[in-house]
């Protein structure tokens, strides 16, 4: 039976282009189901770095948020409908509302249900270094990003939280998926 993969994008645009290509090559590895989820934020950064429409000339399902219940995929991901709930990149933002508890947004409700119904959550946030970060423009230039003490506390929360699981890299679910499917 193929498994279903809920993968929701924020608007981080740190390892954006790499989550994409990974995200395709998933779907090209593993016999799995995709729906992808973009927080409004979320598609204005694939526009932004021009990967929108390479995401969805190579994923069949991909929701933009309209409101924090809308597209409804969060009763589904409460009841165990997807097998792998996985949101990458996590801006600083969505860190924050998940780690208080906040549930405003299309992603952050979806986190807040699926760990109600005890499902697994797998996250990426971009700001869990405590060094700065260098990252890459759509123009190609580098810039350098400097991380916030309260961004990293915010992190510290979510990885005491039961059923989050903090990735460490963004590739890191390929693995995951590679040792359960």
């Amino acid at each position: 039976m193929t498994k279903k993969l809920i993968w929701g994008i924020t608007g981080s645009g740190d390892y954006i282009k790499e989550v994409v290509d990974l995200i395709i090559k998933i779907q090209k590895d593993f016999d799995l189901s995709i729906t992808v989820i973009l927080s409004v934020n979320g598609e204005l950064v694939l526009r932004f770095y021009k990967l929108l429409k390479k995401l969805k000339a190579n994923i069949k399902d991909v929701k933009v948020e309209k409101g924090a219940n809308n597209p409804f995929v969060a009763g589904k991901m409460q009841t165990g409908y997807y097998d792998y709930i996985v949101i990458s990149p996590v801006s600083g933002n969505t860190v924050a509302k998940i780690a208080y508890g906040i549930a405003d947004s299309l992603i952050s409700n979806g986190v807040a249900q699926a760990l109600k119904g005890g499902q697994k959550v797998y996250m990426f946030p971009t700001d869990q270094e405590r060094s700065d970060t260098t990252t890459v423009l759509p123009s190609g230039k580098t810039f350098v990003l400097k991380h916030r003490k309260v961004d990293l506390e915010n992190i510290e929360r979510l990885r005491q939280m039961e059923n989050v699981i903090i990735l460490k890299n963004y590739d890191d679910i390929y693995k995951i998926l590679k040792e359960t499917i």
